[in-house]
C-alpha cells in the first residue's frame, strides 16, 4: 500500500514538473505566444501573412538568445485573460496594461515602459478641456471593450454614455468619433497620436499630458514563476543595453511613452 501511494506521489509530481511551461519551453524548444492586433506593437502583413511589430521582435529576440522558436496564436482584448488561464499560450506578449483588476487574474512580467491614455474629439468641438468635462450626461465616450482604456472609464466616469466596442482595433473609437457616433474616444497616447497624424479631422485633448500612466507588461498565468522570472531578467538586460528602445524606434508613429514611471510624491 505504501509503495503505491509513493508511487501515485511521485506520478504527480512528474505531471507536475512536465506542465511547467519554462520546462516545457527548454524542453521542446518552443513557446507558445498570445498575440494582438495593435500596430505599430504587433500586426500581420495582409499580403504575406508576416507577423512584425516591436512587441513581436523584443519577444523573438529573447527566444532566439535560448534556441527557442516562437509559436504565435492570435487572441483578442476581451478574451486573451480566458486563453492565458484555459493554456491556450503561456505568455500573451501585446501591449497590455498590467492593471489591479488585470493582476487578480493573471501574473505580469516587470514593464516594459509605461504609456498613458489620450482623449480624442472632432476638430472644433471645444466643450472638453478635462476629464470632468468629458464625464457629463449627454456625452458618449468610446472605448475598445477589455482593454485598460475601458476599465479607466468604467472606474473614472459615472455619468457620460460609455459605449465599448468588440473589437481588437484599437483605432475603432477614433473612427467613431470621426463618424459621429461619440462625442469622445478614449485610448491609449500611442494608438491615438498613430491615427491622428493622418486624421486631420480629430483632435487630441491631452497629448502633451497622457493621464492615468500605467506599466506596459506582458502577461502570464501565476503558476508559471520560472518562465516569468526568465522573461523579466531577459527584460531588464534589454532595458539597461537599450534594445527595448532600439526595436521600438524601428517604427515610426510610436507615440509617448516613458521607460522609468513619474511618481507622486505625498505631502
Amino acid at each position: 500500500m505504501a509503495a503505491a501511494v509513493i508511487a501515485a506521489v511521485g506520478l504527480v509530481s512528474t505531471q507536475a514538473v512536465a506542465e511547467d511551461a519554462f520546462e516545457r519551453m527548454l524542453s521542446e524548444k518552443t513557446l507558445r505566444i498570445g498575440w494582438i492586433m495593435s500596430p505599430p506593437g504587433s500586426q500581420k502583413d495582409p499580403i504575406t501573412q508576416e507577423l512584425k511589430g516591436y512587441y513581436i521582435d523584443i519577444i523573438s529576440f529573447v527566444l532566439k538568445q535560448v534556441n527557442v522558436e516562437p509559436e504565435f496564436i492570435e487572441t483578442q482584448w476581451s478574451t486573451f485573460v480566458a486563453g492565458l488561464q484555459a493554456k491556450q499560450f503561456d505568455i500573451v506578449a501585446a501591449g497590455t496594461f498590467a492593471s489591479i483588476p488585470r493582476a487578480a487574474s493573471v501574473a505580469f512580467t516587470s514593464p516594459i515602459f509605461y504609456l498613458g491614455y489620450d482623449a480624442t474629439v472632432r476638430a472644433g468641438d471645444d466643450r472638453f478641456k478635462s476629464l470632468d468635462d468629458i464625464d457629463q450626461e449627454g456625452v458618449t465616450v468610446a472605448v475598445v471593450q477589455g482593454t485598460g482604456g475601458h476599465e479607466f472609464v468604467k472606474r473614472t466616469f459615472s455619468k457620460a454614455n460609455i459605449v465599448a466596442l468588440s473589437t481588437n482595433d484599437l483605432s475603432s473609437s477614433l473612427i467613431a468619433v470621426q463618424s459621429g457616433r461619440a462625442d469622445v474616444a478614449v485610448e491609449d497616447a500611442w494608438a491615438t497620436r498613430r491615427y491622428i497624424q493622418t486624421h486631420p479631422e480629430l483632435v487630441s485633448l491631452f497629448s502633451n499630458t497622457p493621464y492615468n500612466l500605467q506599466p506596459i507588461a506582458w502577461a502570464t498565468r501565476y503558476e508559471d514563476r520560472d518562465l516569468r522570472e526568465f522573461l523579466n531578467t531577459a527584460l531588464e538586460w534589454m532595458r539597461i543595453n537599450g534594445k527595448i528602445e532600439e526595436f521600438v524606434k524601428q517604427y515610426p508613429a510610436s507615440g509617448r511613452y516613458v521607460l522609468s514611471p513619474t511618481y507622486h510624491a505625498v505631502e
